[in-house]
C-alpha cells in the first residue's frame, strides 16, 4: 500500500486500476501505458500493456525509481502509443457499472449506445476534460463489449432456484420482476405459478396482458412442447408453447414452463388461462397426439374442434413402421416406402373414409405379395389409431399441423428467432463440465429473457399484419405445390370422382418429409417430435 500511495502521488493521476482486481495500469510521460512487473526495494518495473497481445509482443520496459521521482525508459516499444487507452478504460468501467446496477432496464445493445452518444459530453475524472472524439466512440463495438456488459449484468441474477415453485416466488420479487417487464416497459409477462407440488402439476405461465385480450378473440389455436431446449434445472420437464396463425403469420401467445406433461398439469394451465382471459373459447385447437394434451383440451374446451397433427402422426407412425422392421426394405423398396407413405398420409382423408383407405391400401399390399411385412402395421393401425380417428383427421382444416417448420414459412421464422434469441441447449458440442456450469449459471435467466423478447417480436408482427404490412416473404414453391396438390386431390374427393386410395397415393406427398425423417432417411436428430 505505501509504494501503491507513493506512485500516485509520483504520477499525479497518470495512474489508474486496470481491468483485473488489484492490478493498476501507469501512463507514461512518454504516452505508453505499462503494467507493474515486478517491486525492488525502491524501484518498480514496468511492462507495456501489449507485452504479450501483439503478434510478437511488445518489449518495451520501464523502471520507476520512488526516491528520484523519475520514469527510466529502458527498452524501446515496436508500436505506436495509444493516447485513448485511459479514457478507453473510463468509459468501458462505466459502462459496466450500469449493467451491473439493475436486473433488466436498459437492454446491453442500448447501453452501449446511450454510453457512445454521451461521449462527446462525458466528464472524464482522471483527465478533467470533455470528450468529443468519434474514434473513442468507434472503439465500443458490441462484439467487443456484450460479453463483459452481459457479465456484469448477471453478477445481479439470484442463484438458479432447484423448483419451479421457487423460480416463480423469485420472479415476483420487487428486484427481480423487472426481468419480466415487456421490451416497451408497459407490462409484464409473468402472470404468475398454478398447480400443486404434491401433484406434481407446478407452472410458470408467461403471458403479456396485451396478448392476453389478444388470445380472448382467437379461433384457432396451435399447442406444442419443447423439451430438448429447455433448462435443465428448476424441474422444468418442457416449455409448452400456444400460438396462432394470423392473417398468414404465426404470432405466439403464452409459453408455460411446466413441471410434468401431464393431463392434470395441462388442465391446471389451460384453466387459468380462461381465468386470465374469460372468453377465451377457440373453435379449433391443433395439437400432436399426446394422451395427456389432447385430454385436457377436450375437458377445457369441449366445444372446440380438436385436430391432430399431420406431421406428427407421420413421424409417429413411421417410427413405428422402423420399429417393426421396414427401414431396410424401405430403402431398398419403392413400392414398400410408397405403402408407407400412404398410410402415414391417412390423417389428409375425412373421418368415415379414413378406415375405407386403409383396407383399400392394404388390399394392394396383399396384391404385391408384401402380407407378412405389412400384417404387424396393419394391426397397430387398427388397435391404435382407427379408435382415435377423430382426432387424426385434418381434412379440409386451414392448417394440417402445429409443427413450427414443416407448414409455414412464418413458422421457420419463428423457429430461426427462438434459435437466435433464447440460450441454446449445447449437449454434445461442449465438455460435460462446461455444459454444466452453463446450464447451472443464469441459463434460467436468459430464457426469461428471451420470452420477453419474443413477445415484443410477436406483437410487433401482429400489429403489421392489422396494418396490412407484409410480414414474412413468399412460401416455398414445394409447399405451395404441396398444397394445391392436396387440394385438387380433395376436391375430386368429395365429388365422388376418386377412390380413398388414389387420394392417399397423391396427396401423401405432402408428408413425405415427415416420413423420410419417421424411417431415419437423411434425418436431423435434433428435434421435439415423438
Amino acid at each position: 500500500r505505501a509504494i501503491y500511495q507513493a506512485m500516485e502521488r509520483l504520477l499525479r493521476g497518470q495512474f489508474f486500476p486496470g481491468r483485473q482486481k488489484g492490478s493498476f495500469i501507469v501512463h507514461g510521460d512518454d504516452g505508453y501505458h505499462y503494467n507493474v512487473r515486478e517491486v525492488r526495494g525502491n524501484r518498480v518495473r514496468l511492462q507495456c500493456r501489449h507485452y504479450r497481445r501483439l503478434a510478437l509482443g511488445c518489449p518495451g520496459t520501464a523502471s520507476l525509481s520512488l526516491d528520484e521521482n523519475s520514469l527510466h525508459h529502458l527498452q524501446p516499444h515496436n508500436h505506436f502509443p495509444d493516447p485513448l487507452l485511459s479514457q478507453d478504460f473510463e468509459v468501458r468501467r462505466q459502462m459496466i457499472r450500469e449493467a451491473a446496477s439493475n436486473i433488466s432496464g436498459w437492454k446491453l445493445r442500448s447501453i452501449l449506445d446511450e454510453f457512445k452518444l454521451r461521449l462527446t459530453s462525458l466528464h472524464l475524472v482522471f483527465f478533467c476534460f470533455r470528450v468529443g472524439n468519434p474514434e473513442l466512440a468507434s472503439r465500443f463495438t458490441m462484439v467487443r463489449m456484450h460479453s463483459a456488459l452481459h457479465a456484469a449484468r448477471s453478477t445481479n441474477y439470484p442463484r438458479i432456484p432447484n423448483t419451479l415453485t421457487y423460480l416463480g416466488v423469485l420472479l415476483g420479487l420487487p428486484n427481480v420482476r423487472p426481468l419480466c417487464k415487456t421490451a416497451d416497459d408497459r407490462d409484464y409477462i409473468f402472470q404468475g405459478v398454478v398447480g400443486c407440488i404434491e401433484r406434481k402439476t407446478v407452472a410458470l405461465i408467461f403471458v403479456s396482458g396485451r396478448m392476453l385480450r389478444f388470445l380472448a378473440t382467437l379461433e384457432n389455436i396451435h399447442a406444442d412442447g419443447t423439451f430438448k431446449k429447455r433448462p435443465r434445472k428448476s424441474q422444468v420437464s418442457q416449455i409448452f408453447n400456444l400460438v396462432t396463425n394470423y392473417g398468414g403469420v404465426v404470432i405466439a401467445v403464452a409459453r408455460v414452463l411446466m413441471m410434468r406433461r401431464t393431463q392434470e398439469a395441462y388442465l391446471e394451465v389451460l384453466n387459468y388461462l380462461k381465468t386470465l382471459a374469460p372468453t377465451f373459447a377457440p373453435r379449433r385447437i391443433h395439437c400432436d397426439f399426446e394422451r395427456g394434451m389432447m385430454n385436457a383440451f377436450i375437458i377445457a374446451f369441449p366445444q372446440s374442434r380438436i385436430v391432430g397433427c399431420l406431421w406428427h402422426f407421420a413421424v409417429a407412425f413411421s417410427r413405428q413402421c422402423r420399429k417393426l422392421g421396414l427401414h431396410p426394405v424401405a430403402e431398398e423398396n419403392e413400392q414398400v416406402h410408397v405403402f408407407i407413405r400412404c398410410l402415414a398420409g391417412i390423417s389428409l382423408l375425412p373421418v368415415n373414409m379414413m378406415w375405407t383407405g386403409v383396407l383399400q391400401i392394404w388390399g394392394e399390399v396383399v396384391e404385391a405379395g408384401f402380407y407378412q411385412l405389412f400384417l404387424p402395421v396393419f394391426q397397430y393401425l387398427e388397435t391404435e389409431r382407427k379408435p382415435r380417428r377423430h382426432e387424426m383427421s385434418c381434412f379440409d382444416v386451414p392448417e394440417r399441423t402445429n409443427n413450427c417448420s414443416k407448414h409455414l414459412v412464418p413458422f421457420q421464422r419463428q423457429g430461426q428467432r427462438n434459435r437466435k434469441v433464447l440460450p441454446l441447449n449445447l449437449v454434445n458440442q461442449i465438455t460435460e463440465a462446461w455444459q454444466m456450469w452453463f446450464l447451472n449459471k443464469d441459463q434460467i435467466w436468459n430464457l426469461v429473457g428471451g420470452f420477453v423478447k419474443l413477445e415484443f417480436l410477436a406483437w410487433a408482427d401482429k400489429i403489421a399484419v392489422d396494418n396490412l404490412r407484409p410480414v414474412t416473404h413468399v412460401r416455398r414453391w414445394s409447399a405451395v405445390l404441396n398444397d394445391q396438390r392436396v387440394s385438387r386431390a380433395s376436391n375430386l374427393l368429395r365429388a365422388g370422382q376418386s377412390t380413398p386410395a388414389w387420394f392417399l397415393h397423391q396427396a401423401s406427398f405432402a408428408i413425405l418429409a415427415a416420413v423420410d425423417y419417421g424411417l431415419h432417411i437423411h434425418v436431423d436428430e435434433d428435434s421435439d417430435s415423438e
